[in-house]
């Protein structure tokens, strides 16, 4: 049985994390912004002309416990906001 296109978008949502993030399961913020630059530049492009702090901005939001770091299910939420912006851009 092969792998089925929604199937291979979260094996690849998993895969990028981990390029991304650190020994301890985390991403920092040059880490993500790393991660979005090099995943989503059309996306970044777009924000750049509504709100050049996107990234740090959410970021901060997710970063509760404020230790500069965001684990595999916070990401997961800031990957769901992004994708929420995605939809309204395409409206």
């Amino acid at each position: 049985m092969s792998i089925l296109p929604p199937e291979k978008v979260m094996l690849d949502i998993v895969a990028m994390f981990h390029q991304y993030s650190g020994d301890d399961g985390t991403i920092d913020m040059p880490g993500l912004v790393n991660l979005m630059k090099e995943n989503f530049p059309n996306f970044l492009r777009g924000c750049e002309k509504s709100d050049t702090d996107y990234l740090s901005t959410a970021f901060e939001k997710k970063d509760e416990n404020k230790d500069k770091k965001i684990n595999y299910s916070v990401f997961l939420s800031l990957l769901g906001d992004v994708a929420i912006d995605y939809h309204k851009i395409m409206h």
